[in-house]
């Protein structure tokens, strides 16, 4: 069962956040009066903005558990305060706070370390987990209930245009199969039903998968389309936007943005993480850094 009482798992593992000296380096903090952190996370890249600014910092974070855990984090900094919404709301948030603009934002797309390694809400297809993959798991229903309702086209919608696998027709037949047979609760009676009789690298399969789920239940692409409707109007003549993404579908959203009228780009290709980081921090092999300043 879920743990709904908002206590972090003690077991909870934090990961360094990815290309920090990178987004400090374009985000300029010491020039900024007022920074939004999106996509709080564990708090990486908030913790190193503050060390680099006078200035407020506004920090999101969709899931109950991790808010508790930042307010916690910083609860020692009165310049800062954290919001537990998606990032979805800034407009309504910046209003509530009597603030017109704002000169710096980051964002970065990608899941956590913490649910990957210790949420126990089914993201990694590595543990046996209950199927539920929601970032805020106090609102909707859990993937294993949401999967059930389902038709064959629209699974393989998801995994082509989530997962943008090639075999997503036969995948999709092998989940409804199982889904038509019996309730598919658990990552591993996911993961049998997506691999029977399916050829080709299984784990890259069973990630690509697990993506287009994850992306899926969380809105994220429809998320991601929100900010980009509101965001040259809460940043101010100068102000700077950063994003980190990490599959070409999150990317590809980011690069037609960015081709508005309203912002220099800063990154004319997609800065990456250097090889000694990679090493340091695999989870950030995949990620893509783009920067614009509003004009």
């Amino acid at each position: 069962m879920m743990n709904t009482s908002l206590t972090l798992n003690s077991e909870i593992k934090i990961h360094p956040p990815c290309m920090t000296k990178e987004i400090i380096e374009i985000l300029e903090p010491y020039k900024r009066k007022v920074i939004v952190d999106a996509t709080f996370g564990t708090g990486g890249h908030s913790l190193e903005i503050i060390k680099n600014t006078k200035g407020n910092l506004f920090a999101f974070e969709v899931d109950p558990f991790l808010y508790e855990r930042a307010k916690k984090i910083l609860k020692e900094f009165e310049n800062t305060k954290i919001f537990n919404k998606s990032f979805t709301e800034i407009p309504n948030v910046l209003k509530e706070e009597k603030i017109e603009k704002i000169d710096g934002i980051i964002f970065d797309f990608g899941v956590s370390f913490y649910h990957i390694s210790s949420s126990k809400r089914g993201f990694s297809f590595k543990k046996n987990e209950i199927l539920d993959m929601r970032y805020n798991p106090l609102v909707d229903e859990p993937l294993y209930k949401k999967i059930k309702k389902l038709n064959i086209s629209e699974l393989e919608d998801i995994l082509k245009n989530y997962g943008e696998l090639k075999n997503y027709k036969k995948i999709a037949i092998n989940i409804f199969k199982k889904l038509r047979a019996r309730e598919i609760k658990y990552t591993e009676e996911l993961n049998e039903a997506i691999l029977d009789k399916i050829r080709g690298n299984k784990e890259k399969i069973l990630q690509k998968v697990y993506q287009a789920f994850r992306i899926w239940i969380n809105d994220e692409i429809k998320n991601i389309q929100t900010v980009f409707s509101f965001l040259p109007q809460i940043i101010e003549k100068g102000g700077r936007v950063i994003f980190l993404s990490y599959h070409s579908i999150e990317d590809r959203l980011v690069k037609n943005f960015l081709k508005n009228k309203e912002f220099k780009i800063l990154t004319k290709k997609p800065l990456l993480p250097t090889e000694e980081e990679i090493k340091l921090k695999p989870n950030c092999r995949s990620c893509k850094l783009r920067a614009a300043e509003k004009l």
